[in-house]
């Protein structure tokens, strides 16, 4: 029998995946992050109904291990190197780690936040 990798309950293997974020985001004054998701993907729609909408994007207010988790995203670090940095910052708040952190990330990948 292998042994398991940190975080394989949520289905990932932490050591792969690189998240990458793909929509836009917004740190708002009390330091949460506020993520914008396209209304439409239909290239009709984009090119003549979101030019003419007042709200175009769908807001997301991450709360704040969220967006911690959020900020540590840069398409470099792989998910144990952001599991580590998080620990240091947050400490015992945010425990256990890599399977809130697995769990976090593939939420965010099947709402087409990020990719790997």
């Amino acid at each position: 029998m292998s042994k398991k990798r940190k975080g394989e309950e949520s289905g990932l293997n932490m050591y792969d995946v690189i998240p990458r974020p793909i929509v836009k985001s917004e740190t708002i004054e009390n330091g949460t992050v506020v993520l914008f998701k396209q209304k439409y993907k239909n290239p009709f729609l984009v090119k003549h109904l979101i030019p003419r909408m007042k709200h175009p994007f769908y807001k997301i207010n991450l709360d704040d291990t969220g967006s911690a988790v959020w900020n540590k995203i840069d398409g470099y670090k792989n998910a144990v190197e952001i599991a580590v940095e998080l620990e240091k910052e947050l400490g015992e708040k945010i425990q256990p780690i890599y399977e809130r952190l697995g769990i976090f990330l593939s939420m965010l990948k099947r709402g087409k936040f990020i990719t790997y």
